[in-house]
């Protein structure tokens, strides 16, 4: 079938009748059947009311149970739990219209041969604005559903209610928050060997993180990078899961060990996806971290173009007409054919941080190198100051924001100019609300060698500081790049045919060529 436009597009029920074939009548039933012949079916059941016919009844007490959901024919059916709790969830509204299918990668870059992979493909017509993925929320690893109920207990009372991560161990931080509330009820639903999610589980069972992995000699080659300090890192991570865990009763008799520690780690680092608050509450509520345990989606290719892979939300959906449902919805953001390939974004990795964490890098990542923030003098931490909502007017609502990246022709991000622009308006004096008008101009990169309007002293003052602050980063880095590293150890990792060394080499390369770019336009503005 042709894929219809929105304007077009009808119910379920009015498609799946425009679709249904037409009756056809069978052969050797031309003739009227005699009313005898229909009378025997009823007979039998009535005689026979649990002998040929119980398929049938089974079939139907399934259905009923499904309907109704809440438990009370598991007995009659004989379902096991794994299989009554997945049809429970099919009765919540889960919905993954996605299916395997091999395509043909394309060579670029070094690459002179094509390659087969295996994609994720949607099975059917997706409009837009309909949900390619749709999982009810409490199927989500989080710690508002860890089990047992007494793991979920002492989980929020360490974390949240007494703050004894904060008191105990002096560790505070949202990240930190997010990584313990996942570790352990993931950890916890591993041990379970009957898990409903043995699958996804089990398929993540070698999970490890590549930068862990990675020998004496080969962290340090990674000296003087963005990501030099990624083991340091990672490592007190898997330390702190795994030193923490003696707060909870549930770790008390068996300790979380190094291995199940690190294994924990890696499957959070590469498996954790944001997903964001239901509209109504974004202004209330941040972005929170799921890990979504489903096999199916452990095929689903990364793009690091979020407007190519699409992210999660929260909704709340009226299921079957009757009962409101909270679930975790992945939308289409246009009109997608079957066949179409999905997409996950990874997050805000460049190509260095997604060589220690993923082992792999793109051909063309938007999320450019670099990791400095710089931070301006006048920031707030509390997000309701009066400083901190003018920020967010130009879209400068964290730190984040004011993040030194950079693209592989140098090129700074148009949120760091946008941003440090303000930012040094605030600072000097000159900021006018009518700023807001020109936000063209405050992302524009490299400057205009001369301004037309009768501000262009506070403008040309603003460029030079941006540039300076640009170029005394990027000079240092490239310095950094060349003074880390000797030229024996250099030859060795040119030449070595090892796959990691190959990435490693490629991280340093990138970086350093990204360096010297940005120096170069740096330069030009000067």
């Amino acid at each position: 079938p042709r894929a219809a436009s929105p304007a077009s597009c009808r119910s379920a029920s009015a498609t799946a009748m425009a679709w249904a074939p037409a009756p056809r009548r069978l052969r050797g039933m031309a003739r009227p059947v005699g009313a005898a012949f229909l009378l025997l079916p009823m007979l039998v059941l009535l005689l026979f009311p649990t002998g040929a016919g119980a398929g049938a009844g089974t079939d139907a007490a399934g259905e009923s149970c499904a309907a109704v959901g809440d438990g009370s024919c598991k007995a009659a059916a004989g379902k096991s739990k794994r299989e009554e709790y997945w049809e429970n969830l099919k009765h919540h509204g889960l919905q993954i219209k996605l299916r395997n299918k091999v395509v043909e990668e394309k060579p670029t870059g070094s690459k002179k041969e094509a390659k087969n992979r295996t994609a994720m493909v949607v099975t059917e017509d997706v409009f837009y604005g309909r949900s390619i993925i749709k999982i009810p929320r409490h199927a989500l690893i989080s710690v508002e559903t860890a089990e047992p109920k007494s793991l979920r207990q002492d989980l929020n009372s360490f974390l949240f209610d007494k703050k004894l991560l904060e008191k105990d161990f002096n560790v505070t931080g949202e990240d930190n928050l997010h990584l313990l509330s996942l570790a352990y009820p993931l950890i916890a639903m591993n041990r379970d060997p009957d898990s409903v999610f043995r699958e996804w589980l089990d398929r993540l069972a070698g999970e490890r993180l590549t930068v862990l992995e990675l020998t004496k000699r080969q962290r340090a080659v990674l000296k003087g990078t963005t990501v030099e300090g990624a083991y340091k890192e990672m490592a007190r991570n898997r330390d702190l899961i795994r030193n923490t865990a003696g707060n909870l009763t549930f770790f008390a008799k068996e300790r979380v060990g190094q291995a199940e520690a690190t294994w924990a780690l890696a499957v959070i680092m590469r498996h954790a996806r944001v997903v964001h608050p239901h509209q109504d509450v974004r202004e209330t509520r941040h972005p929170r971290m799921y890990l979504f345990p489903f096999a199916e989606l452990l095929d689903i290719q990364l793009h690091p173009d979020p407007g190519v892979a699409i992210s999660f939300q929260e909704e709340i959906v009226l299921e079957n007409g009757k009962r409101e449902e909270e679930v975790v919805v992945q939308i289409a953001r246009k009109d997608m054919p079957k066949g179409e390939e999905v997409f996950l974004w990874p997050g805000r990795l460049s190509n260095s941080e997604m060589i220690v964490r993923h082992g792999l890098a793109f051909s063309k990542n938007p999320m450019g190198i670099g990791r400095n923030i710089t931070q301006p003098p006048n920031w707030h931490e509390n997000p309701a100051s009066n400083i901190r909502k003018e920020y967010e007017r130009y879209n400068c609502t964290s730190l984040e924001s004011f993040e030194l990246r950079f693209s592989p022709l140098g090129s700074p991000s148009r949120t760091f100019v946008r941003c440090y622009r303000v930012s040094w308006f605030l600072t000097n004096g000159w900021y006018s609300p009518a700023l807001l008008s020109r936000r063209r101009e405050l992302e524009k990169w490299p400057p205009p060698k001369k301004y037309g309007k009768d501000d262009w002293l506070a403008w040309t003052q603003a460029d030079q500081e941006v540039n300076r602050v640009i170029l005394e980063y990027c000079r240092d880095m490239r310095e950094r790049l060349k003074d880390s590293i000797d030229a024996a150890t250099a030859e060795e990792f040119r030449k070595s045919k090892d796959p990691v060394d190959k990435l490693l080499w490629q991280l340093r390369g990138e970086e350093s060529k990204t360096f010297k770019e940005c120096m170069n336009v740096a330069k030009s503005i000067s």
